[in-house]
């Protein structure tokens, strides 16, 4: 279940062992737009956890790039971040980015499916303000509802899912699926209203995307199953009835469902967000498969491995 967090593990290491805890600022004078523009410098910036270090290293972008020289890590000791580091918290799980407050600034949020809060589920979400002098706008915890079995925060995804023109924060646990109604992340917690999800799931993570509707966004959720096999669901769906619109895309053996990596984008062109997932035990030495979105119905599984035409490579077992 925590495959994906080894290879960020390495990727980050050196920088998180630099030490470099101090926000740097931007140089444009307005804040930015984009999603991912934490000091509002009109370039994205590169957030990667590592759960096992329970940090988040923010690398900002740049005309030249990243580079380490331009890179905060941060922590639940880091000033203005609520709670204290323990060893089981997990802090880094599961980064994603959103302007929350709306002031025209990236925020952080940040999952940490194994936080213990006293009379709460485990897990927690962090929101840690973005601005123009880096993470220094301080920042709130989300907790786990009551009614879930633990590990919220496994993923988070920031978007306008009820498509009244203002973002809302969804999260996952370890069995359930939520979001946030109201003022953005400040909201009341709506579940699933259809429990689609089969007994004994252990949900691991999320991604979304405008699949089957370009003005609506779909979410698919991943894991295990109670016996191992892996797990991948999709649901459309608007307030009151997320779940109903429930796809299982695949499960148990099957080589074109995940239990660890997912992402979206529009490979095509056509305007409809593509789905694609990652297996490291199909195959012989992992695959790739994707799903086309397309209108109401995303297209037949592609699924590329490193023995496949054009694919740099060839596929060894681990």
């Amino acid at each position: 279940m925590r495959v994906r967090n080894l290879a960020i593990a390495a990727s980050v290491a050196a920088l998180a062992a630099a030490g470099l805890t101090l926000p740097l600022a931007g140089t444009a004078s307005a804040a930015s737009t984009l999603k991912d523009d934490y000091n509002g410098d009109g370039y994205r910036d590169l957030a990667i956890g590592t759960p096992g270090a329970n940090s988040v290293t923010v690398t900002f972008g740049s005309a030249s790039g990243v580079s380490e020289g331009r890179s905060v890590t941060v922590t639940q000791d880091t000033a203005g971040v609520p709670g204290v580091t323990e060893a089981e918290d997990e802090f880094g799980e599961n980064v994603t980015s959103g302007d929350v407050n709306d002031d025209g600034y990236a925020d952080l949020i940040v999952g940490a499916p194994g936080e213990k809060v006293t009379g709460k589920p485990s897990g927690s979400v962090t929101v840690i303000k973005g601005g123009k002098t880096g993470f220094t706008g301080g920042s709130h915890v989300v907790n786990a509802p009551a009614d879930t079995a633990g590990r919220f925060g496994e993923a988070t995804t920031w978007n306008d899912l009820d498509t009244d023109g203002a973002p809302q924060l969804a999260v996952i646990s370890g069995d359930n699926w939520w979001y946030y109604s109201g003022a953005g992340e400040d909201g009341r917690a709506f579940g699933l209203e259809v429990d689609f999800l089969p007994e004994g799931v252990r949900l691991d993570g999320m991604v979304s995307g405008n699949f089957k509707y370009k003005d609506g966004f779909g979410y698919v959720l991943y894991g295990e199953r109670a016996d191992g096999g892996a797990y991948t669901a999709h649901m459309n769906g608007g307030a009151g009835d997320y779940g109903y619109q429930a796809e299982l895309l695949g499960e148990g053996d099957d080589p074109t469902a995940t239990r660890e990596a997912a992402t979206a984008g529009d490979v095509d062109g056509d305007g409809y967000d593509d789905l694609i997932t990652g297996n490291s035990r199909g195959s012989k030495g992992g695959s790739v498969t994707v799903r086309l979105g397309g209108d109401r119905a995303f297209g037949a599984p592609v699924t590329y491995d490193q023995d496949s035409a054009g694919v740099p490579g060839a596929g060894e077992a681990g």
